[in-house]
């Protein structure tokens, strides 16, 4: 099992905003407009209250995810994007959004995704979480869809990322915690 740790808002990640820069630009050529090149790194303004989770295997970093709780920062761009406040009383306090899964390819349809996607759910729960929002392009889908998360908007327009469904997830619906429902089930207690 890899070695799995978060790191809180504040607390420098640079491996892993390097990491991201090896996946998003050297390998999916995606042009990420917040690449630093010169650093070959890939930061942006979310990553200043975000917590940030890494899977390491043999000291290297093969997976990350991020997630925001929104009451810690302002959302920016995702607020309008996942239409955070139809949260209602939830927003901002017990709504976050998760953005920047990704692994390397040997382990990507493998167990990693499900593990760093369970440490992210973690923190939500923490902090008492009713909604966590995601996106993604058509091909996770059906991953997030395994996760008990529901189309909320489907064919959304990302600027960076193209065609995508906005997603969501209760995180006090039971059937979050069954492993009959979610495979991320048994990784969350």
């Amino acid at each position: 099992m890899p070695d799995i740790r978060v790191y809180p808002p504040g607390k420098e990640a640079a491996e892993i905003y390097q990491f991201r820069y090896s996946i998003y630009e050297e390998e999916m050529a995606r042009n990420d407009v917040y690449a630093e090149h010169s650093e070959k790194t890939i930061t942006d303004p979310q990553d200043q209250y975000a917590y940030n989770v890494a899977a390491y295997q043999s000291g290297d970093i093969i997976g990350v995810a991020r997630i925001n709780v929104c009451a810690d920062g302002d959302p920016g761009f995702y607020k309008e994007f996942y239409e955070m406040e139809d949260a209602g009383e939830y927003y901002p306090e017990r709504v976050s959004y998760s953005t920047r899964l990704m692994v390397v390819k040997r382990e990507r349809g493998r167990i990693l995704p499900l593990l760093l996607t369970a440490e992210c759910f973690k923190v939500a729960l923490a902090r008492k979480g009713k909604w966590n929002y995601v996106d993604c392009n058509a091909h996770m889908v059906p991953y997030f869809k395994k996760l008990c998360f529901e189309i909320y908007k489907p064919k959304k327009q990302h600027p960076r990322f193209g065609e995508v469904s906005v997603m969501r997830l209760d995180l006090t619906d039971e059937k979050v915690f069954d492993p009959n429902y979610s495979v991320v089930a048994r990784y969350l207690r």
